[in-house]
């Protein structure tokens, strides 16, 4: 979660699905879900979803800049 970057909050959630569509819909019922469940989020309304596209059978190692190590 990202509260402070302009113009508008950024919520992030990591969801695997067979197409870009599918994600951004999954990621929205995610907000949903959250928005009802925590206090507050409840004055808190859903922009837009984008979901970008990743392909893990693409990736030949841990994401970079993450400080993650093999």
């Amino acid at each position: 979660m990202h509260p402070h970057v302009l113009p508008h909050p950024v919520v992030g959630f990591y969801v695997r699905a067979e197409s870009l569509l599918e994600a951004e819909a999954a990621a929205l019922s995610l907000w949903h879900r959250a928005r009802a469940g925590v206090v507050e989020l409840q004055g808190w309304e859903a922009v837009r979803a984008e979901s970008p596209l990743f392909r893990p059978e693409l990736e030949t190692g841990p994401p970079q800049g993450t400080g993650w190590t093999e």
